[in-house]
């Protein structure tokens, strides 16, 4: 209807109600309950739409568990309840493990390769039973946004099956966080000699990867924790780091995020950490973004501390309830920007509400781009190249450039007629007792070839 009909409607109501009430009738009453029948006549007028699903337009967020350990990280999400929105898979080769997982899709990888009888700590066999099991992988990943893939490096399944599982989400172009744990060193040498060649592996496929050493839980825990306690701790940094991101894009922000911005700060970011802080009481807001910056079982010892402030971008919820004040949003932030080596670093704010922490304030820190040395470092230890190597830097040529005085002397140099010898003469008596003297024949030889 055109506009005129709604404010017509208005002005009948007014005159009937003004008429029926003649001298004695109330006129706020009256004007008032006129004006709720105009409404409700232009809302009956108003035009239907089809109605929408915000939900479809949300991104979707999958973590997939490769093997026992991957498994038994899902389990432990799963059971907490405090990822909503986000789906779960698990993938294994151990038909029995498989059937007691928590996650709602379950893939058993390889049934002809392992009869789902496990591959026996052989990452080939893992990997051989990935590959037969590609279409369900692809599947399964299938219309996915982001996707994080946890497993134990070191075995057969997890250290075998998951960097197929990230080429799977790289050749369909999804944002893939790889979360892995290393052995302990009482695992042996060979086992850890595994476990890098599997990091290697799937370092060339994920946009960011995330290494978790089983070693540091021993600064984190006393004699009195119990091993499932101890373990449960690793799988709090992939819960932690899930849970910052999607209260970014999922929980109700003050200051929003999109999923455009986790992917500006993730997207081929190299090496990340995963840090979570929360803090009441006085001074809440700088405790909660120390302790955020500060993950024990990430940071290494010597090289490794610290290296949080070497990252080139950083994602970064404050999350608070009702009491949270903009001067402690300001502080927090503060303290994470004043720890951030490079100023030219992105990083990307979000402060979301939640009305279960009263009191509390919750720092979440998504930190990429770390110390681009590692994967190199990873390499050299797994002793495999990668599939893309980068090219060579050029050799130094400041051997080459001739000192004041010796260019005219190169240059007689250079003139075979100037030479003991033809050059071919030279090339084959070698350096087997090149003279020792600066400006010698051999050295005249080099800097012709």
């Amino acid at each position: 209807p055109a506009p005129s009909t709604d404010a017509d409607s208005v002005r009948a109501a007014l005159l009937a109600d003004a008429s029926d009430g003649g001298e004695d009738a109330a006129p706020p009453a009256g004007v008032h309950a006129a004006v709720l029948r105009g409404r409700d006549a232009a809302e009956a007028a108003r035009p239907e739409f089809p109605p929408t699903n915000f939900h479809e337009f949300a991104p979707r967020i999958l973590v997939m568990g490769v093997g026992g350990a991957g498994g038994n990280a899902c389990n432990n999400m799963v059971a907490s309840g405090l990822l909503p929105g986000v789906d779960f898979c698990a993938l294994n080769t151990d038909a029995q493990h498989l059937g007691a997982s928590l996650a709602p899709r379950r893939i058993q990888i390889g049934r002809d390769a392992t009869a789902g009888l496990g591959c026996g700590a052989d990452p080939d066999a893992g990997r051989v039973a990935a590959e037969e099991s590609a279409e369900e992988i692809a599947d399964a990943v299938s219309g996915s946004h982001m996707v994080f893939i946890t497993a134990g490096m070191g075995g057969g399944t997890g250290t075998g099956a998951a960097p197929v599982v990230a080429k799977a989400c790289a050749a369909a172009g999804i944002l893939t966080v790889g979360v892995v744990t290393r052995p302990f060193r009482f695992e042996g040498t060979h086992r850890m000699r595994l476990a890098d060649r599997g990091v290697a592996q799937m370092a060339q496929y994920v946009d960011s990867m995330i290494v978790v050493p089983n070693q540091n839980l021993f600064g984190v825990v006393d004699e009195g924790t119990s091993m499932m306690d101890s373990f449960a701790l690793a799988d709090e940094v992939l819960l932690g780091g899930v849970r910052s991101i999607t209260d970014l894009m999922v929980s109700p922000g003050l200051i929003n995020l999109d999923f455009a911005d986790v992917q500006a700060v993730m997207r081929n970011s190299g090496t990340a950490v995963l840090g979570t802080g929360e803090a009441s009481g006085e001074d809440r807001a700088i405790r909660a973004a120390t302790a955020a910056l500060t993950n024990p079982l990430l940071d290494g010892d010597g090289e490794d501390a610290g290296r949080v402030r070497r990252a080139s971008g950083m994602l970064v919820n404050i999350t608070g309830g009702a009491d949270m004040t903009l001067f402690e949003v300001d502080r927090a932030a503060t303290v994470i920007t004043h720890e951030v080596e490079d100023r030219d670093a992105n990083i990307i704010f979000g402060s979301a509400y939640d009305d279960t922490l009263d009191g509390s304030i919750r720092v979440s820190v998504v930190a990429t781009g770390i110390d681009g040395s590692t994967e190199e470092r990873i390499y050299a230890s797994a002793d495999i190249p990668p599939e893309n190597p980068p090219e060579p830097a050029p050799a130094s040529q400041e051997k080459d450039i001739p000192v004041e005085g010796q260019l005219a002397d190169d240059k007689d140099s250079m003139d075979p007629a100037n030479m003991d010898g033809s050059v071919e003469q030279i090339q084959e008596e070698g350096p087997e007792d090149p003279p020792k003297k600066d400006g010698s024949w051999w050295d005249r030889v080099r800097r012709m070839v």
